[in-house]
């Protein structure tokens, strides 16, 4: 249970431990620090990422982290830092390095994401990263590639 009794390096392990496991695809602990009603927001159009837009409840928000797993493997991802004023907001900054599973491409990416809380539970979570970047991991370009055989 999250509280405001916990210390910065407590809520940061926590917080590690959290994220650490949802990379691993075990979603289930970070969906048990929501809200049944809360508001999850990746900031991106749905048409480059389905996983990205508005979601809404546990359910949506289960949803659109399988979406994103289907169509993504987190190969590492690490908190770097947090800064909170609990047990109201929390800012997480993080590192990521994603391989598309359609295309293999990787690339390493850096985010931060805004958590408000209500009574110990998550509201609302906004993720901020390239979501242009994320995309273009998916897109097929051997049709850019140049045949250095000629």
């Amino acid at each position: 249970m999250i509280n405001d009794q916990l210390t910065r390096e407590q809520y940061l392990a926590l917080a590690r431990d959290i994220y650490g496991r949802r990379a691993k695809g075990d979603n289930e602990p970070g969906l048990a620090l929501f809200h049944d009603n809360a508001v999850y927001r990746l900031i991106g159009s749905r048409a480059l990422i389905p996983a990205a837009g508005v979601r809404v409840g546990k359910d949506e928000i289960r949803e659109a982290w399988r979406a994103f797993d289907t169509d993504f493997e987190m190969l590492s991802f690490e908190v770097d830092d947090l800064a909170y004023d609990m047990p109201r907001c929390s800012y997480m900054s993080w590192r990521m390095q994603l391989r598309s599973r359609g295309t293999g491409a990787v690339a390493e990416l850096e985010g931060v994401d805004r958590l408000y809380w209500v009574d110990f539970k998550i509201v609302e979570w906004t993720r901020y990263f390239d979501t242009a970047l994320v995309a273009a991991l998916a897109e097929n370009d051997h049709h850019d590639r140049r045949d250095d055989r000629a």
